[in-house]
């Protein structure tokens, strides 16, 4: 109650420009290309999430120090970006889960010089943060794969494109791995245990050190929510031994699971500190149990938290956790260790056989990756995944083998209901200022029509470093969640940027089957070049005119004439699904939207997407007038410098009586249908005033 309490408090607070002093630890501060991020805290004590030139003043000292800096800024303070598309990464969540609310963008910054602790205890915390951001720099200097594995799995710190670089580690199911966790604790533990004999320390005095050892491991690693568990359970270890406390094992996850949420209130509502405290209590219940049917009864176990957060699983995934668990323990852990040694005693001979191991295991999991077999539920009904968290418990402690067949029943169902119950929808995806929009009336009929894109500004990426497309990961893990895995039909109204700058990266991780542009695209060299490596993997491009059919549902309306993918070459379709009608111009222009008018003798639409993202070059009068939609759609981005929507199209819309939904206040728009209901409009975001 008293976490949320300082959370509504914090929420209260005002927001906009700010002059205020932080207190900014280089331990808590990561650089991109362009920026740096982390969090800070403010003179009021509020803890925030910070950005600043990597040109500031900041930068330059967080980069040459490892200890706390004091700063006076100017910035504007503001709330951190919600979630704006149905499963995307919630970034407010997430942060509100660790007591941080607003964001601070850092606009003038001076640093007054090293930031004075208020107490001893602060004082001993900013230590430890130090020598690991020192540990930290070292680590950047090391060869790839040591540099990697040594940061994940000794200091707790994850590069931010650890992932993108070492694929199949998600799709594997070893995540749990690559997190500083109850594994690196318990060798801690036992390492000391050991130590502590042979220097014949006294068995109560070691009990005691131990406990102290554990919580400075906690502050080293960050205060990362999946070690809370593993150190209470440490600390509750030692009070047992020392006979300060008489439970049992049970009790003592209890009492961690309590004491975690106390300490960190956030702590269940993200993936790690859920795994941790899940795999520790299927532990409690296998202990007689040889390590094959463990390994097999907690991937089970999990799998069910694993669908909510990555809609998939792959069968290969439990072989993996059998061989590489013992494989990262027994090996690559002694391995890193050894090649960490060598480097500090300059034996490179040695240094190059520990990194070319270390390669080796990383290019065995990504080869994991290709192994087919991937099952793709989506995400599963909130109620599919107790009830299959549950069974496995009921299967161990009955013994009867008609729970097992009801499990398996369970997930066939789970694996079913989006392909065959889940209804159809119409997703306006918000892609910022772009278009990206999702059809699907059935799962076996997937119609998108363009992919958004963004210009590139920024060419300081000298290394050339692999960039992730952040809107292509988004849309991405959006059709994952409706376990969708390839498109039939990939609609790409025309040529600009922002309506298929993303082509490339999509078309590299999900597969599609045509591809429809407007008759004339698919002879300019630029766009061929974006789907070169689609079209030499056999991938067709159909060019389209006014008359023509993508599906039985989808009538193209435009272009009537051969182009070259401009403005007023765009595809525009008339949608007709039994549930709802819609139409949609691209960046088609009045002009377009008349010569349609002229041709076709278009039924009502309850839909209608604002062409141009509502700039008042489209969206005539007449148009509108005679399609007599209910409610318009603007995909535009926030803030965006064409002043998009128009005040001119939204009068238009206002005189004909049409409800505007705009990507730009409301984040994902989605028309949604039952197998017997009629469509009802969702949004996924709500501004904040």
């Amino acid at each position: 109650m008293y976490w949320q309490f300082g959370i509504s408090r914090l929420d209260k607070q005002a927001i906009g420009d700010i002059n205020s002093y932080l207190v900014i630890h280089p331990d808590n501060i990561d650089f991109k290309p362009d920026y740096g991020s982390g969090t800070a805290r403010l003179t009021t004590g509020e803890k925030v999430r910070i950005s600043f030139d990597k040109q500031s003043e900041i930068a330059k000292k967080c980069s040459q120090h490892s200890y706390p800096i004091f700063v006076q800024i100017t910035g504007k303070l503001n709330y951190i970006n919600e979630a704006r598309n149905e499963y995307s990464f919630n970034a407010d969540a997430y942060w509100r889960s660790r007591g941080i609310v607003h964001r601070l963008q850092i606009t003038r910054a001076k640093v007054l010089g090293d930031a004075k602790p208020k107490n001893f205890v602060e004082l001993i915390v900013w230590t430890i943060h130090s020598f690991h951001c020192r540990l930290v720099n070292w680590f950047e200097k090391l060869p790839k794969g040591l540099r990697d594995y040594g940061e994940t799995l000794l200091l707790g710190y994850t590069r931010s494109e650890f992932y993108t670089e070492n694929g199949g580690i998600q799709l594997l199911g070893l995540m749990h791995l690559f997190s500083i966790s109850g594994f690196q604790v318990t060798i801690v533990y036992q390492i000391w245990r050991y130590l502590s004999q042979r220097l014949w320390i006294q068995r109560e005095h070691s009990l005691v050190i131990v406990q102290f050892i554990l919580i400075i491991l906690w502050i080293f690693a960050g205060g990362v929510q999946s070690l809370i568990r593993p150190v209470f359970l440490g600390v509750s270890q030692a009070w047992r031994d020392l006979h300060w406390l008489n439970i049992d094992a049970k009790d003592a996850w209890g009492l961690a699971l309590i004491g975690g949420v106390l300490i960190e209130p956030g702590v269940l509502h993200n993936l790690g500190g859920q795994l941790s405290y899940l795999l520790t209590f299927g532990l409690l219940w296998l202990q007689n149990r040889p390590s094959w049917y463990q390994s097999i009864w907690l991937s089970f176990f999990i799998l069910p938290t694993l669908l909510w957060h990555t809609f998939s699983w792959h069968p290969v995934s439990l072989i993996a956790n059998l061989i590489i668990v013992p494989v990262f323990v027994w090996f690559i852990m002694p391995v890193i260790t050894l090649g960490i040694l060598a480097t500090i005693c300059h034996f490179i001979w040695l240094q190059t056989i520990c990194e070319w191991i270390i390669n080796s295991m990383q290019l065995c999991i990504k080869w994991g990756e290709r192994v087919p077999g991937e099952c793709l539920f989506g995400r599963p009904l909130m109620l599919f995944c107790i009830v299959l968290t549950v069974l496995p418990l009921i299967w161990l402690v009955s013994q009867k083998k008609y729970w097992l067949v009801i499990l398996i029943c369970c997930y066939s169902i789970a694996w079913l209901t989006p392909r065959m119950f889940s209804g159809g929808f119409i997703a306006f995806f918000d892609i910022g200022q772009g278009d990206t929009t999702i059809l699907r009336p059935t799962h076996q009929q997937i119609t998108m029509v363009d992919v958004g894109g963004k210009f590139q500004f920024s060419q300081r990426n000298q290394k050339k470093q692999p960039v992730t497309n952040y809107q292509v990961e988004e849309l991405i893990h959006f059709l994952k969640g409706h376990a969708i895995d390839n498109i039939q039909q990939q609609i790409l109204t025309h040529k600009d940027i922002d309506h298929i700058g993303n082509v490339s990266d999509f078309l590299e991780q999900i597969k599609v089957a045509k591809i429809y542009v407007p008759a004339g695209m698919e002879r300019q060299a630029k766009f061929n070049k974006r789907i070169t490596k689609y079209i030499h993997s056999g991938g067709k491009v159909c060019p389209v005119l006014a008359g023509m059919k993508i599906t039985k549902d989808i009538q193209v309306c435009h272009p009537i004439q051969q182009g070259v993918g401009e403005n007023d070459d765009s595809i525009a379709v008339y949608v007709n699904f039994k549930r709802v009608r819609l139409m949609m111009t691209g960046d088609l222009s009045k002009k377009g939207e008349k010569e349609i008018l002229k041709r076709y003798n278009l039924q009502p639409v309850d839909i209608l997407k604002l062409g141009h993202h509502g700039s008042k070059t489209s969206t005539d009068a007449d148009f509108v007038s005679h399609l007599k939609p209910k409610f318009g759609i603007v995909s535009a981005g926030v803030n965006n410098r064409y002043g998009h929507p128009n005040k001119e199209t939204l009068m238009t819309a206002k005189k004909y009586h049409i409800v505007i939904y705009n990507t730009a206040k409301q984040g994902m728009i989605k028309i949604k249908w039952g197998i017997f209901n009629c469509y009802r409009l969702f949004y996924v975001h709500k501004l904040k005033h």
